[in-house]
């Protein structure tokens, strides 16, 4: 959600600080881990530059973007076995509904049974537009079975 809609929000901090930001990938937990590798923490952003003082600068800039950030939220009911489906084979279109939208969408854990799925963003259009996307896949899913 900070990202903004396409990075659009982070992408200016790049260009402003001269300096490259990584969030870490949404859905990690559900990646491939190799034996003996650890995951990346999901809380740790990675901020490189030329500088401290680019890279501090970016640290702030990130900061100030998140205190003055509005948050919506909305929960959609979807069935567990849907939840489940869409977290096991369509985690790709998920991330681009996410990307377009500049929108986070909060599953439960898998096989948990759970039928809520919690939609945040910045603007209610947006999330609005998440909600709708992710009930389109729900019902192709289901026209396919």
């Amino acid at each position: 959600m900070i990202c903004g809609r396409a990075r659009k929000n982070i992408k200016l901090i790049e260009s402003a600080t001269n300096t490259a930001i990584y969030f870490p990938p949404p859905f990690s937990q559900f990646r491939y881990c190799p034996q003996g590798a650890q995951r990346r923490n999901p809380d740790e952003i990675f901020i490189t530059g030329e500088s401290k003082q680019a890279i501090a600068e970016a640290k702030k800039k990130i900061h100030e973007l998140v205190t003055r950030t509005r948050l919506f939220m909305k929960d959609a009911h979807v069935t567990a076995a849907k939840i489940d489906t869409i977290l096991l084979t369509r985690l790709d279109k998920v991330r681009k509904i996410m990307e377009t939208n500049g929108t986070f969408i909060q599953f439960p854990a898998l096989a948990s049974n759970m039928s809520t799925i919690r939609i945040q963003g910045v603007e209610g259009l947006h999330v609005e537009r998440t909600v709708r996307d992710i009930m389109s896949l729900v019902s192709y899913l289901r026209t396919n079975r």
